[in-house]
C-alpha cells in the first residue's frame, strides 16, 4: 500500500470512535446487492476494502460465506464487532488488495469505494486481483465517483473522479457491464472537490471473450432451430459473402456492442464494428471469414431474422447475450 494512502486512512480510523464516525460509513447495503441476493443462492463473497463492514454483515446475514478484506486493522475490528452484534461470522483478512490473491474463486466480489481511492499506478494490479478472484459465473459490484460535469477536477484529498466510459474501458474486454445506476451529491466540501456523481456498476465476465467457441456453437444452434443450413450456405459462398440481407446498416454495431454480445464495450461505427469483429475472431483463434459469414446469417432477414433490427430473443439459443433478460 502506498505510504500516503496508508497514512490518510490510518489517521481517519484512529480518529473514529465508532464505525458511524467514518466519512464513508453507510447503513444500507450497496446498490444491486439485494438484487443479487434475491437472484442467486448464497455462495462465497469477497468484500474488498470492507471499511465499516455494512456489506459484509448484510451478506453474512443472508447465508453468504464472507471474506472481509481491508489493509487497516481497525476496519476489520469494526466489521468483527458488527458481525458479532448481528450474530453472524465473517472471515477477516488484513491485506493490500494489489498484493493479495484468492485461493478459491468467489461468486461475488464487491468494492464499495476502494478503487477510486487507489493510486492509479496500482490499478493494473487491482484489476488482476479482481479478475483472478471472480468465479466464471460470478458477479462484481463496484461503487465509484464520477464528475458531475465535464472537466470537474478532483479535490486535494478523497476519491478520484473518472467517467463511466473510462470504467468500462478499464475492465474491458474481460468484464461486461450488466447494470449501471447513479445518484447526485451536490453539497460536499471543496476539500474533496465539491459535488460528485456516485455510480454503481454490476459487472459479469464477458463470456464472448471467455468462451468464443461456445458462442459460435450457440449461434449455429439458433440457426439450426430455424432450419437454416449455415454450413451449406457458407460453403456455397466460398471466399465471397454469404447471401444474407441485412435490413439496417448498423446491425454489426448492434450485434457486437454492449447491448448484445459485448465483443465491444462501446457502440462502434459500422466499418469499425466489422473490423472489431474480425479482430475478436483472430484473437480468439477463430476464422474471421467464417465468423463474419455466420453472424451475417444470424442477422439476415432472409434466414429467420433472429438478431436483426428487432431481435427475436425468445427464439435464440445464445446464452451470453445482454438481452438474455428479455426471454
Amino acid at each position: 500500500m502506498a505510504t500516503d494512502e496508508l497514512k490518510t486512512f490510518t489517521a481517519t480510523y484512529d480518529w473514529a470512535k465508532t464505525w458511524r464516525d467514518l466519512p464513508w460509513a453507510h447503513d444500507e447495503a450497496t446498490l444491486f446487492l439485494a438484487e443479487i441476493c434475491a437472484k442467486r443462492k448464497p455462495g462465497r463473497a469477497l468484500d474488498i476494502g470492507c471499511g465499516a463492514g455494512t456489506d459484509s454483515v448484510y451478506l453474512a446475514q443472508r447465508g453468504w460465506e464472507v471474506t472481509a478484506l481491508d489493509f487497516i486493522p481497525k476496519a476489520l475490528e469494526f466489521t468483527a464487532v458488527r458481525a458479532r452484534e448481528a450474530g453472524v461470522s465473517v472471515t477477516p483478512v488484513q491485506a493490500d488488495i494489489t498484493a493479495w490473491r484468492a485461493e478459491q474463486p468467489y461468486d461475488l466480489v464487491l468494492d464499495h469505494g476502494l478503487l477510486h481511492n487507489l493510486d492509479p499506478a496500482r490499478h493494473a494490479a487491482y484489476r488482476q486481483t479482481v479478475l483472478q478472484a471472480l468465479a466464471g459465473e460470478g458477479d462484481f459490484l463496484l461503487l465509484h465517483w464520477h464528475p458531475r460535469f465535464p472537466g470537474q477536477g478532483n479535490g486535494k484529498m478523497g476519491p478520484r473522479r473518472v467517467s463511466r466510459e473510462e470504467i468500462q474501458a478499464f475492465f474491458a474486454p474481460d468484464l461486461q457491464e450488466r447494470f449501471y445506476a447513479r445518484e447526485e451529491f451536490e453539497d460536499l466540501p471543496e476539500l474533496v472537490g465539491g459535488g460528485m456523481t456516485q455510480a454503481y456498476y454490476w459487472f459479469r465476465h464477458n463470456q464472448a471473450q471467455r468462451q468464443p467457441a461456445v458462442l459460435l456453437e450457440q449461434v449455429q444452434a439458433t440457426l439450426g432451430r430455424q432450419k437454416v443450413d449455415a454450413a451449406g450456405l457458407i460453403a456455397a459462398a466460398g471466399a465471397g459473402p454469404v447471401a444474407a440481407r441485412l435490413v439496417a446498416r448498423d446491425l454489426h454495431s448492434r450485434l457486437i456492442g454492449p447491448g448484445r454480445l459485448g465483443i465491444s464495450h462501446q457502440v462502434l461505427p459500422p466499418a469499425e464494428a466489422e473490423q472489431r469483429m474480425r479482430e475478436w475472431a483472430v484473437q480468439s483463434g477463430l476464422d474471421p471469414h467464417h465468423v463474419q459469414q455466420l453472424f451475417n446469417l444470424f442477422m439476415s432477414a432472409d434466414h429467420g431474422d433472429i438478431c436483426g433490427a428487432t431481435p427475436k430473443c425468445t427464439q435464440c439459443e445464445v446464452r451470453f447475450c445482454k438481452r438474455l433478460r428479455h426471454r
